[in-house]
């Protein structure tokens, strides 16, 4: 009996704790079942109110009013004045800045007075859209997605552009996430006050193109040369969009290297200016060389290529050097009497060039461009001539020469000719020489293209054969520029001409450029500046204000420096 006792006494426990076990079972089904319901719910709420954030955001109104910094140093590309405009605004972030409340700052770094500073932060990751808009200007839209260091951010910090003086500016700003959808939409408004300094825009006209012209903005450089010397930005409808000051030299080009941009502000030193309109780095030729002409940037070596004046020398205008943008070190790299010392000898010298002076400009190169890593181009304004040096960086040599005249006739310089294909007149006192790769093109083959400004004099050749080049200007008038473009082969030595346009006439400076579908323009005496097709019918031209000229008109978009691509 015991032991039967004993087993219904096992069998009873055993039922015990299988039941116990059952009912664990069920109160932890029932915790899952119970969190699971309220995870869902609280996501159907955090979703519900989500939604409802999104619908929330409707494009408002802010009030801003622009902070102006103070300065104790005047000269803006000093590392004094950029630091007391950097502690200035270290000092503002410490407050507490939202996109809601941002802080505005007005050329905050004194590299453009129209540009603004924007700061503010978020919680929610985004990237920001900005709107410009002067309407009682006659501006163009202006808009574009901002660049920050990361694709996405809670840090909002940007220079905003395109400002216009002496009109009230509407400036939209929208932020939106990774799923694109906008989590702040607001808009303020900024009087910009007037600016004598920059030059008016007296008429424009339309063209027969009906192509939309390329986004962007026009860079007047050089105008009237250096008496006022700054950088004046135009929109599509030629309404200012900003002045960007420099020292006691034009700037020849805008040049952007990494995430900065970099151009000449006096007559011996460049500036590097980040997104924030920050000069972040200035470079110094020394007291012997000075600018003229242009420069321009070659990637590889991550040098700066100048055309300068050799102080020492009783020459002008003949005279290349880089300048390391790492380290800052210059460097001569060709000296052209090196290589052409009959055409330097047989130079005629004025007793005064044409900058008054007594220096010889028996070249005067105005222009170049590189053609690959270690070979160049350069523009001979004196000789009517394009040069290609190749070696440049190692062991500089003459490869050819592209001239439709007679100058080298009977010299050493004559086998370095290319020939001449096709019946046409050659450039005469060009500018801006560029070059074009097609990827269509076999090896050896690329396109030269210029500002051929069809002038017909030379100072210091006396028997420069004119007649070879029929149609030529003088100084005072001339019936047309043209736009050249080349087709070279070196491969069979040859060059032809494959396209060509009219442009108003301008004896001197001047340039040409691609950009994207459409080719800009400025023409110098003539006091215009605009834009052709492809097919070069003009769109739109814009005639500007000025006692002499503008040495040249290039266009910028500003991506990937400003503005995400």
């Amino acid at each position: 009996m015991s032991y039967l006792k004993g087993m219904i006494e096992e069998m009873q426990e055993t039922e015990g704790k299988k039941h116990r076990k059952k009912k664990v079972i069920v109160c932890i089904l029932a915790v899952l079942v119970l969190l699971t319901a309220g995870f869902l719910g609280y996501r159907v709420y955090a979703n519900y109110k989500e939604e409802q954030f999104f619908k929330s955001v409707k494009l408002r109104e802010i009030k801003v009013k622009p902070m102006t910094l103070k300065h104790k140093e005047k000269d803006v590309f000093t590392e004094a004045y950029q630091k007391e405009s950097q502690d200035q605004i270290d000092k503002q972030k410490k407050k507490n800045y939202t996109i809601q409340k941002p802080m505005v700052i007005q050329n905050a770094y004194g590299t453009n007075t129209t540009a603004l500073y924007y700061y503010g932060k978020t919680d929610r990751a985004s990237y920001a859209v900005c709107t410009v808009e002067a309407p009682n200007a006659g501006a163009a839209v202006y808009k574009h997605k901002l660049k920050s260091k990361k694709k996405y951010s809670t840090t909002h910090e940007y220079q905003i552009i395109g400002l216009s003086a002496g009109t009230r500016n509407k400036v939209t700003m929208e932020f939106f996430n990774e799923e694109n959808r906008a989590v702040e939409k607001q808009y303020f408004y900024v009087d910009i006050p007037e600016d004598d300094v920059i030059p008016r825009i007296l008429k424009k006209s339309k063209g027969s193109s009906e192509q939309k012209m390329e986004d962007g903005l026009f860079a007047l450089l050089g105008h009237d040369k250096a008496q006022n010397a700054n950088i004046y930005l135009y929109d599509n409808n030629g309404v200012n969009r900003g002045r960007m000051p420099l020292n006691d030299y034009r700037t020849d080009r805008l040049l952007f290297i990494g995430d900065d941009m970099a151009y000449s502000y006096d007559f011996n030193k460049i500036a590097m200016v980040n997104r924030l309109g920050k000069v972040t780095k200035t470079y110094d030729l020394g007291e012997n060389y000075e600018f003229h002409h242009d420069f321009l940037y070659a990637e590889k070596q991550n040098k700066f290529i100048c055309l300068v004046n050799d102080k020492k020398q009783d020459t002008i205008e003949d005279i290349v050097i880089s300048v390391d943008v790492k380290t800052g070190e210059v460097k001569e790299l060709i000296d052209f009497e090196d290589y052409f010392k009959t055409m330097r000898l047989l130079a005629y010298r004025p007793k005064k060039n044409t900058y008054g002076g007594t220096g010889l400009d028996w070249l005067h190169l105005n222009s170049m461009n590189m053609i690959d890593d270690d070979s160049m181009i350069f523009s001979s304004r004196e000789q009517s001539t394009l040069i290609k040096m190749k070696n440049v960086f190692e062991k500089p040599e003459v490869d050819y020469l592209i001239h439709g005249g007679t100058v080298y006739n009977g010299t050493d310089y004559q086998k370095y000719l290319l020939k001449k294909e096709g019946n046409f007149v050659g450039q005469a006192g060009q500018h801006t020489i560029s070059v074009e790769h097609d990827k269509s093109l076999p090896k050896g083959q690329y396109y030269l293209y210029m500002f051929n400004n069809n002038y017909g004099y030379s100072a210091t050749i006396k028997n420069f054969d004119w007649s070879m080049f029929p149609g030529t200007g003088t100084m005072k008038e001339g019936e047309k520029s043209m736009y050249y473009k080349y087709l070279v082969d070196e491969n069979k030595r040859t060059y032809k001409l494959v396209q060509s346009f009219s442009i108003p006439y301008s004896p001197i400076v001047s340039s040409v450029e691609h950009l994207k579908n459409n080719i800009s323009f400025g023409s110098g005496t003539s006091k215009t500046f605009g834009e052709y097709d492809k097919d070069g019918k003009l769109i739109y031209s814009f005639y500007y204000d000025a006692d002499k000229y503008s040495y040249r008109v290039m266009k910028y978009d500003f991506e990937g420096y400003l503005f995400r691509e």
